[in-house]
């Protein structure tokens, strides 16, 4: 990261070089440690991904195999929310 003067009040920005490929991974990969150390309960989930990536070939098949993992996740959300749509609607009738 370098400094340099704005010369409209003597401000200073920071601006960072471009990151390389492999430093955007590292750095996804330190997130992700980071987010699972906070939420161990997430580590057996994150496995399954990981297996799952694993075995899906091309960047194809990853962003494949992502999109069926995201649409399973938010169909869980859905039946979840509709459940508790109906205990809600229980309890004020």
């Amino acid at each position: 990261m370098r400094m340099e003067n704005d010369y409209k009040g003597d401000i200073q920005k920071h601006k960072r070089k471009p990151a390389s490929t492999e430093e955007i991974l590292q750095e996804a990969l330190a997130e992700r440690a980071r987010f699972l150390k906070k939420r161990p309960h997430m580590k057996a989930y994150q496995k399954e991904i990981d297996h799952l990536l694993d075995k899906s070939g091309s960047h194809q098949g990853r962003l494949a195999v992502l999109g069926t993992l995201m649409q399973s996740k938010l169909l869980d959300i859905q039946k979840e929310l509709f459940t508790l749509n109906k205990i809600i609607q229980i309890s004020i009738s």
